[in-house]
């Protein structure tokens, strides 16, 4: 089973023992609706721990995220550092989407099938998501991941085509 990273536990945010994150997921009201299942990921003993989520809400730039399991403020805050996630479901895509996990790693074609680099981060930025294209003995390079630039997508071979415009390399 994969898994996607949901946030990271930075402490806790109440006497209840409810969870603040820093969110690393782009629909937390999605992933963590009543009753969905994520999962504690112990960076300390590689264990996971399935928990059961009661309440979302957010707070500035943390998620808080209320779970069964964890009922006391000393309990969250020994929890610092450690991962939540959830499991990869392609379901949870929209045509035309992908994870950011999925994209990295892609090699990176142009239209004449020329081999320009593999993607080695996403990043976001206010005005697109972009592709960090790695390249082999140049700098990186970045595609903004719009249907201007990007021609198709093949996750499962692992490709990435697109158009070059002039100034991108």
């Amino acid at each position: 089973m994969e898994y996607l990273d949901l946030g990271i536990i930075i402490g806790s945010f109440s006497l209840d023992g409810t969870l603040k994150l820093k969110s690393l997921t782009n629909h937390p009201e999605k992933r963590y609706q009543k009753g969905k299942k994520v999962f504690l990921f112990n960076s300390k003993t590689n264990e996971m721990t399935q928990l059961s989520v009661v309440a979302y809400r957010t707070s500035g730039q943390f998620d808080l995220v209320k779970v069964v399991e964890i009922d006391t403020k000393e309990k969250a805050d020994e929890l610092r550092g450690n991962l939540l996630k959830v499991e990869k479901d392609i379901n949870d895509l929209e045509e035309g989407h992908y994870f950011f996990s999925d994209l990295v790693g892609c090699e990176i074609s142009d239209e004449n099938n020329n081999v320009l680099g593999v993607v080695s981060q996403v990043e976001e930025f206010p005005s697109a998501i972009t592709l960090r294209v790695r390249r082999k003995g140049d700098k990186d390079f970045f595609v903004p991941f719009l249907n201007e630039f990007i021609t198709s997508v093949d996750v499962s071979k692992k490709k990435i085509y697109i158009k070059v415009m002039e100034g991108m390399l």
